[in-house]
């Protein structure tokens, strides 16, 4: 199995069980309210299943092959457009998540309100972290390749 194919299914794995009690809560109550302490829960399992993941993830991928120069590039312009496509609908939730947030400013804390929009950042900033360190990669791939021009004395 892939190192990538392990990773998706360690991901679906920490997810699939949560999703599964939301959706089956919403379901089978859907004339009550979550609880108060499922909010609380939520972020916790989550950013917990990403620690694991990230902990995880160098014993997954630790022996992987290395990929030769011109397929990692190609790689890294598919992985490119696809970040910026992540970038792109994430700034549109960011946004989204800012107009609500000003919109409910009266009725929920403002602790609520400023965590999330932090959260929210964070996120997007990964995506940025990330939109950079791939586009170093291909440009070190891209001058790795070229032909160097060697001199000759006259």
């Amino acid at each position: 199995m892939k190192p990538t194919s392990k990773i998706l299914v360690l991901m679906l794995g920490l997810m699939l069980p949560y999703m599964g009690f939301a959706l089956y809560r919403a379901f089978a109550y859907p004339q009550h309210p979550f609880p108060n302490w499922f909010l609380y829960v939520a972020p916790c399992y989550f950013f917990g299943s990403i620690t694991l993941l990230v902990v995880l993830r160098k014993k997954i991928v630790g022996g992987a092959p290395q990929q030769d120069s011109a397929a990692g590039t190609e790689v890294d312009r598919r992985r490119l457009k696809l970040l910026w496509i992540g970038v792109g609908t994430y700034s549109l939730i960011f946004l989204n998540g800012l107009r609500l947030g000003f919109t409910y400013a009266n009725s929920m804390p403002l602790p609520v309100l400023v965590f999330g929009e932090l959260l929210n950042g964070a996120i997007l900033a990964t995506f940025i972290f990330e939109l950079r360190k791939v586009q170093k990669s291909i440009r070190q791939r891209e001058t790795d390749a070229r032909p160097t021009k060697v001199s000759t004395p006259d």
